[in-house]
């Protein structure tokens, strides 16, 4: 029985390591072929940013910064290059009239590719920072984007919107709203998307974040919180999908006070994905 069992251990190791040889077999050949083969410099035209963005990479080394102010790249790093340019144009082609600029990029994860980089970047005439996600195909090769700069379009009037329904429905100690677009988006979302869009759910895959500060002086804490679930109940009869925080203030929209008084703040947050309201599917 015991040679049996080593039998079969013996058979199990096999296949597993032969596996493991065909998964990173070709891998290692890569590597191998990297290490001898000699990479070679040759002259490739690029912008000031795209320049900017290849320093930032290489942590401005000196060597590498002067090599890149001469446009001498490594087939590798042209490859990054053509990247960026993909990037730049798929946004300035969705956001016309706007100026973007890399900031960093997150590698590889720790245990294989993600399928995707993350971009981060910078809005030059806003200021606004986002994230963008560089998917690529099988062949590694730059396949499409997404991103939220989409929501700086329509994030604080999909707020003001919410705002006023509940407004409409006897809410009355709104002092202010905020909002951000918290899913990523591609081609779909640009520079003219709409509330319009967002509540008639024209976009799939879109998760709004709205935040309301309600103006609380002179309330306790319990008051606070039967409060809170008044204007929950408001937020189910609106039957709008997103995530809704509610903070309450002591004071008017000019002293909201989100963290000296922590006391004061209670914070409700009610996710789509939990309380799908009102968009189940008729059976």
């Amino acid at each position: 029985m015991g040679k049996h069992i080593e039998k079969i251990v013996f058979i199990v190791c096999g296949v597993c390591t032969l596996l493991l040889v065909l998964k990173i077999g070709p891998k290692v050949i890569d590597i191998v072929r990297l290490l001898v083969e000699k990479p070679t410099l040759v002259y490739y035209e690029m912008t000031e940013r795209e320049q900017e963005f290849l320093k930032e990479e290489s942590d401005y080394q000196e060597e590498d910064a002067k090599r890149y102010d001469e446009g001498m790249l490594y087939s590798s790093e042209i490859k990054e290059v053509k990247w960026v340019r993909q990037l730049y144009a798929d946004l300035e082609e969705r956001y016309p009239g706007y100026q973007f600029r890399i900031t960093w990029k997150t590698h590889t994860g720790l245990f294989g590719p993600l399928g995707y980089y993350v971009y981060y970047l910078e809005e030059e005439i806003t200021g606004r920072e986002f994230k963008a996600y560089v998917y690529y195909d099988d062949q590694g090769d730059y396949d499409y984007e997404k991103d939220y700069f989409y929501g700086y379009f329509v994030e604080e009037e999909y707020a003001e919107y919410i705002g006023e329904l509940l407004k409409e429905k006897g809410v009355e100690k709104i002092a202010k709203t905020g909002g951000v677009m918290s899913t990523a988006m591609g081609k779909e979302c640009n520079s003219t998307i709409t509330v319009e869009e967002i509540v008639n759910e024209y976009i799939e895959g879109m998760s709004p974040s709205v935040w309301f500060f309600l103006e609380a002086k002179g309330m306790t804490e319990e008051e606070c919180g039967e409060y809170a679930k008044w204007v929950q109940e408001k937020l189910e009869e609106i039957n709008l999908r997103g995530m809704y925080c509610i903070y309450f203030c002591d004071m008017a929209e000019k002293e909201i006070i989100t963290s000296e008084k922590k006391d004061m703040v209670i914070t409700y947050r009610h996710s789509c994905e939990s309380w799908n309201w009102g968009k189940e599917e008729e059976e």
